[in-house]
């Protein structure tokens, strides 16, 4: 049975139910990038959701933080998403490998909660370092994860984690059905260097990224937008890295942060829910899919035993 075990993997991870296209349109702005310009977040702080005595056995998102911020940090700044996604998910957050200044907007809110940290260094993602600091967090946890929530510069992450599911490398992290970016930059970070080449934002723009390029990602996603972000032009071209018809675009009247008001929250959460609902169906079509195949192999099996004379 171990072929059909292993087809049955195969069937429940690459492939993934077509979410409908954002009716918003991304329009191309003019700029200039500035490589200097940090990946972080300006923040309006939440309390901190409280934590549970006991782990749940509800599904499981792993949570990258901003650039110049902390795995404690965005645990108090996605708290409000966190609430409303209280009874469908458990909410799991990784700190980066690399300590580093402060970003932008992050003091005078969370002034001595240091250290700060970020995922890249100055030659780019650390797969050496990425890789092994994530596959242990959520082996010490223990948890069944479902998607990989990422914001700012752990949005890039996020993109390039998916990525490689989808050119299923054996590394790849398997366990992640669909990703939830907010306000996310560009362009994408890949643990692997023949997945995402060193080439200039530009050429990225132009030429890499299309929607008819083998690399343009297909498993379902969600992009979230501030329209008073002043990195607005990379979460739209952090967006064109998805293909239309697997990833919706929500756009607030917000600034490098998570939504505020309770209705906004709200729409995320449920597009959140609805992904994780798609994704489970793949799973239990997948699941008897191979239930049938086996099946019939047991049949086959049957009918060409030798007759007893």
């Amino acid at each position: 049975m171990s072929l059909f075990r292993n087809l049955f993997k195969s069937i429940s991870h690459p492939f993934h139910r077509s979410q409908p296209a954002s009716s918003k349109s991304l329009v191309k702005d003019s700029w200039s990038p500035d490589p200097s310009i940090p990946d972080t977040m300006t923040v309006v702080a939440p309390k901190p959701p409280a934590k549970p005595k006991t782990k749940s056995n509800l599904p499981c998102l792993l949570c990258l933080h901003g650039g110049g911020t902390s795995a404690h940090i965005f645990a108090i700044q996605v708290g409000r998403l966190q609430r409303a996604l209280a009874k469908h998910f458990r909410f799991v957050f990784v700190d980066g490998p690399f300590i580093c200044p402060p970003g932008p907007g992050v003091l005078p809110f969370f002034e001595g909660m240091g250290p700060y940290r970020r995922w890249i260094n100055k030659d780019g993602c650390d797969e050496d370092k990425v890789r092994p600091l994530l596959k242990k967090k959520m082996a010490e946890d223990g948890g069944n994860f479902v998607g990989v929530l990422g914001f700012s510069q752990g949005a890039r992450l996020a993109l390039g984690l998916l990525h490689e599911k989808q050119e299923q490398r054996a590394e790849a992290f398997n366990e992640f059905g669909f990703g939830v970016f907010i306000c996310g930059t560009y362009p994408p970070l890949g643990l692997s260097s023949a997945l995402f080449p060193t080439t200039p934002t530009a050429q990225f723009e132009t030429q890499y990224w299309d929607s008819k390029h083998d690399s343009i990602l297909r498993i379902p996603t969600v992009h979230v937008m501030g329209d008073r972000d002043p990195f607005l032009h990379k979460s739209r071209l952090l967006s064109r890295c998805s293909d239309p018809a697997s990833t919706s675009v929500m756009q607030f009247a917000m600034g490098h942060s998570l939504p505020v008001a309770p209705a906004d929250t709200q729409r995320v959460a449920n597009k959140v829910i609805a992904l994780h609902e798609n994704y489970r169906l793949e799973i239990e079509d997948a699941a008897r899919e191979m239930q049938t195949l086996e099946k019939g192999v047991e049949n086959l099996a049957v009918t060409a035993l030798p007759l007893q004379t």
